[in-house]
């Protein structure tokens, strides 16, 4: 951001030269390793927005925080403030770091300014749609703009102590915390939506980058965002190596886990099965789609084709025939990959297919399944933990079924759900929700806005 030369150099020269009160300091307390309590969490939280901590706030003056608070100490030094680096948040320590002019280098936000705070700025203003993409933790010219249009925003609608200055000032930082009522500034974002009027639904009230609502009945379209972007599908990835799997049949065959098994990355989600345990072919599919087990995927690959490779060849050709033109597959689980792609449209394409056969619907729809005992291990019951369809989670969703979440770092949480109400089924797909949370909320209101544009 620009400043004035010689206004910057003044507050420079008092900000290196200021003396601390001494009734200021006496009123501040001490703290070090071992201190705990609400002051221990406002330094935390004034470290965290300063960037020298990062996570949350527990109240509890451990290592971690002794570091960030002699990261701070040093660089406090280092603008020529006279305070002693020993990692203990003393009264004078505690006057500079509550101090918003002494600590303005730290607080406010210059281009090129990088880090986890920057990611907390960014994440924040995405959620109140001021700014679109991801948080990427670099405070360039986009985030700049957006901050600014977030306190012209406030401006306009009433707000009396922001300025336009892309600053992270005191009122700004007021404004952008997340327990902030912003509910009078009339800002189209997810957090302000009206859930009573639910065919009020737009695209500025979903946080997934991708979403589509089909009617089961009719295959219409009710609803859709970025329909044909590519993104990144994630576990959901899994639709299609059941489909794959039932259409092979034997069901009931008794199988041996083969070797590839074995043979996923190692953050996996694992069923767990082993190379070399027999069990029915069944059961793979139970663990594939509730456990999501990726050594489910892989065995289930290679019993059907003999090898991983051919069975994703086998994918990318049935993507192609069931007309998936923004689809290809590089694994059968949805492990990022960067040409392991689909599309909102595609994805609901496949799952509406899918679900036409009986015994994949069986399977995408279970909340529970007992899996045969082994030589490595006794029964084991596998539960679904889907909070959609658990009538003792808050995101509970009544008349909801099925079918598949995913989530990597690289697509967020990703979704494939159908809902019954009445004599009407919706399927709906959401790509590239930041949290699980965000993405039942994107889920309900979609549903919502299908069953009330249906009458029901």
């Amino acid at each position: 951001m620009k400043r004035n030369g010689a206004l910057a150099f003044f507050l420079a020269s008092i900000i290196m030269f200021a003396s601390v009160p001494v009734s200021a300091r006496q009123s501040l307390p001490l703290l070090s390793v071992k201190s705990t309590g609400e002051n221990v969490v406002r330094l935390q939280e004034r470290l965290i927005q300063a960037g020298f901590l990062t996570g949350r706030a527990d109240g509890i003056y451990g290592e971690m925080t002794r570091q960030a608070v002699l990261s701070l100490q040093q660089a406090l030094a280092s603008l020529g403030h006279r305070i002693k680096a020993d990692g203990i948040a003393g009264p004078a320590t505690l006057s500079l770091l509550y101090d918003d002019g002494i600590m303005r280098p730290f607080i406010d936000f210059s281009l090129g300014t990088t880090g986890q705070r920057v990611i907390a700025l960014q994440n924040r203003l995405i959620d109140l749609k001021f700014m679109t993409g991801r948080a990427d933790g670099v405070f360039g010219q986009k985030t700049l703009e957006a901050l600014q249009a977030f306190q012209r925003h406030l401006i306009g609608h009433g707000a009396k102590d922001v300025q336009v200055t892309g600053a992270m000032d005191e009122a700004t930082r007021r404004w952008l915390v997340p327990q902030a009522d912003l509910s009078g500034f009339s800002i189209r974002a997810p957090e302000f939506f009206d859930d009573a009027d639910p065919l009020s639904l737009r695209d500025e009230y979903l946080n997934a980058e991708a979403c589509v609502l089909v009617r089961a009945d009719t295959g219409e379209i009710l609803y859709a965002k970025n329909l044909d972007e590519r993104m990144y599908p994630a576990s959901t990835t899994k639709i299609m190596t059941l489909l794959l799997a039932v259409e092979r049949g034997g069901l009931d065959e008794i199988v041996t886990v083969p070797a590839s098994a074995g043979k996923v990355p190692a953050d996996s989600s694992l069923v767990p099965v082993y190379p070399g345990e027999r069990m029915p072919f069944r059961d793979l599919l139970y663990g594939l789609m509730l456990r999501s087990g990726n050594d489910a995927a892989n065995a289930i690959a290679e019993i059907c084709a003999g090898s991983v490779e051919a069975f994703v060849a086998r994918m990318n050709r049935k993507a192609e025939q069931l007309g998936l033109s923004g689809t290809h597959f590089m694994n059968p689980h949805g492990y990022h990959d960067p040409e392991h792609y689909t599309t909102a449209r595609d994805l609901v394409t496949l799952t509406v297919y899918t679900m036409q056969n009986p015994q994949a619907a069986e399977i995408a729809c279970a909340l529970q399944y007992q899996m045969s005992a082994t030589v490595r291990r006794g029964a084991l019951t596998l539960q679904s933990g889907n909070e959609l369809l658990d009538p003792g989670s808050p995101y509970y969703y009544k008349g909801a079924v099925g079918i598949k979440s995913g989530y990597t770092s690289a697509a967020w949480f990703c979704y494939v759900g159908m809902a019954r109400r009445g004599n009407g089924t919706l399927f709906s797909v959401i790509l590239g929700s930041r949290t699980r949370n965000r993405g039942w909320h994107d889920m309900a209101r979609l549903f919502n806005y299908g069953f009330a544009g249906m009458g029901l």
